[in-house]
């Protein structure tokens, strides 16, 4: 469910343009390709980053491929910040179960771990959604000073869907863990900005 496709799908049943969230979507989802949770690795959460850029890109109205990197640039880093937000809860709530086990045997009581599982999650969505808030509260007070400044070259830019979701494959790529795959990545970047440059 926190897949940014998945997210992206629902916002558009919400507030429509499937077209332009889909599109910003499917950029996140590539991004964010490496970081697909296994065992015990924390990785970025996508859905943070993902709410956070369509919002944005829906109160500001903006829609164009220059403005979705722009976006992008400046929401990715709630990725990491909520996945490490999310170490720190569940270290919190390693603590308070070690507590728990232990009145629990000292009391000789029966073990209920519905009431702790209730309150951790409660404890999570609150956290989560006060942290949340916040930073999208600060991103959209950031956007209405910069976003006047940097409109005219997002405007004269000539970015396309198509570079954004070839910039956002690089997650892919490195969730190869293969370095054959990293060399021809940084050979083709070293030739298209050669390219571009003569």
């Amino acid at each position: 469910m926190e897949r940014p496709l998945v997210i992206g799908f629902f916002w558009a049943l919400g507030y429509g343009d499937l077209d332009a969230t889909l599109k910003l979507c499917l950029f996140y989802e590539l991004f964010w390709l490496d970081g697909i949770p296994a065992g015990t690795h924390i990785p970025p959460n996508a859905a943070a980053a993902t709410l956070a850029g369509l919002s944005l890109m829906h109160v500001f109205q903006l829609t164009t491929p220059a403005e979705a990197l722009f976006v992008v640039a400046t929401t990715s880093f709630l990725a990491r910040l909520f996945g490490a937000l999310e170490g720190v809860q569940r270290i919190v709530e390693n603590i308070v179960f070690s507590r728990y086990a232990a009145a629990r045997e000292r009391a000789r009581t029966v073990f209920r771990p519905g009431r702790l599982v209730r309150r951790a999650f409660g404890n999570m969505v609150m956290l989560n959604g006060v942290v949340f808030s916040v930073a999208l509260a600060g991103l959209i007070a950031l956007y209405a000073v910069v976003l006047p400044v940097v409109w005219p070259y997002l405007a004269s830019a000539k970015a396309t869907w198509s570079h954004l979701w070839i910039l956002g494959s690089l997650g892919g790529v490195l969730s190869l863990r293969y370095r054959p795959a990293y060399v021809a990545l940084a050979g083709g970047m070293g030739m298209a900005v050669l390219w571009y440059l003569v």
